[in-house]
């Protein structure tokens, strides 16, 4: 191996990539654009969502409940404190005006409610809605609450007619005192996203980049002649894949200038786990190092099999359509450990591919700083690499894998 020669071929790959313009625009161009639109959009779509739920709350009566005394119970005390909820009138066929989004709830109140009230008795106020309806299903703790606090109300009325303190039906009262790091429960979206697009985007960042550097230069008759060239092959080798390494982790550099974008733009999206708070993310720069590190090693050993399935393939075609399973080898591990959170994290988890750098950057920005565990899973990546690399030499320097026709 000769480092002048490894230089020479990395150098003339990353100009080739440079030179085309396709590859830059959906790669990088696009993904600073994309990333923004996108968050902006769905923040958008959810908050609008979360409006509908809260606000705008429509209830209807049944017939056998539009009753003077009924709508004075209903509009004058239960629904008396919610400005969010309007009681629109009355319907004759209250599942079907559910049904129909012609109303979000009807409201059925026994007749005789009055009487029993006043005996003392419970009496039943149905609420009609549907469960399968995004809307209806999410506004139903609203109205669920406004009648409970109804009840305590009348209660409290009762227990204060007969002299008897209402405290009596609060024996115990919950006081609560949070135990979490400060800042942790901040970055709540920033934590669960970003180690899930960070293993993502490294498992496909250099896949166009090795598809063109082994199995596109086959297709073209260009490798064969490289070959004959004075570098040996592991020069040769390892110029591609410190290309196909750079053109990885650039790939996730425009993702995430792309997520730095969004975050300026609509910072709400971001902070939904902790409605009026602040996204804050702060690393000590020792670990800031330590998984920046990871990252990259991660990147590296993705890239050395990424070669590996190109040196593989017999053309362009083939080498695209088994590297487009690598998206699925991200996926599961990233889909699978998106909701779990630093304390949940065990300490195997270092010890495996790319489940290690995953652990690790949930648990940097939860601010949970553990050094060992970041110098453990460094020490496993490195080692992944060196695997992943010897593996892709012996393929490249075998003819009959090489050249498989």
């Amino acid at each position: 191996m000769n480092i002048k020669h490894v230089f020479t071929v990395f150098k003339k790959e990353v100009r080739d990539i440079a030179r085309d313009r396709k590859t830059l625009l959906t790669n990088l161009i696009v993904p600073i654009i994309m990333m923004p639109v996108f968050i902006t959009l769905m923040g958008g779509s959810i908050e609008r969502m979360g409006k509908d739920i809260s606000e705008n709350i429509t209830v209807a009566l049944s017939e056998n409940s539009y009753t003077d005394e009924i709508r004075n119970l209903v509009e004058g005390e239960i629904f008396k404190d919610y400005p969010n909820i309007s009681v629109n009138g009355v319907v004759s066929d209250p599942i079907q005006s559910v049904r129909n989004d012609e109303v979000r709830f009807v409201i059925e109140v026994e007749p005789d409610f009055a009487e029993k009230l006043a005996m003392g008795q419970p009496y039943n106020i149905t609420v009609i809605y549907d469960q399968s309806d995004t809307k209806s299903s999410g506004s139903y703790g609203i109205i669920a609450s406004a009648i409970n606090e109804y009840n305590q109300k009348v209660v409290h009325k009762r227990l204060e007619s007969m002299n008897i303190d209402p405290g009596i039906l609060e024996p115990v009262k919950i006081v609560q005192s949070n135990a979490a790091i400060e800042k942790a429960g901040s970055n709540m979206m920033i934590m669960m996203m970003i180690p899930m697009l960070v293993s993502m985007l490294i498992a496909v960042g250099g896949i166009p980049a090795a598809t063109d550097l082994v199995a596109g230069e086959k297709e073209r008759g260009t490798f064969e002649p490289l070959l004959t060239t004075q570098s040996s092959r592991m020069s040769i080798l390892l110029g591609k894949y410190f290309t196909v390494t750079l053109f990885s982790i650039v790939s996730v550099i425009a993702q995430f200038t792309g997520l730095v974008v969004a975050i300026l733009m609509k910072p709400s999206f971001f902070n939904m786990a902790n409605p009026g708070g602040s996204i804050s993310v702060s690393i000590p720069p020792a670990a800031l190092i330590l998984s920046i590190l990871i990252t990259i090693t991660l990147g590296m050993v993705f890239a050395s099999l990424q070669l590996a399935v190109s040196t593989y393939a017999r053309s362009f075609k083939e080498a695209q359509t088994y590297l487009s399973f690598f998206i699925f080898i991200a996926m599961i591990p990233a889909y699978a450990t998106m909701m779990m959170q630093p304390d949940d994290i065990k300490f195997v988890m270092f010890f495996i591919p790319l489940m290690n750098a995953i652990a690790s950057l949930k648990m940097v920005l939860g601010n949970v700083i553990n050094y060992t565990n970041l110098v453990v899973a460094l020490g496993t990546s490195v080692l992944y690499v060196i695997i992943s690399l010897v593996f892709t030499a012996s393929l490249f320097n075998r003819e009959e894998v090489l050249f498989r026709s």
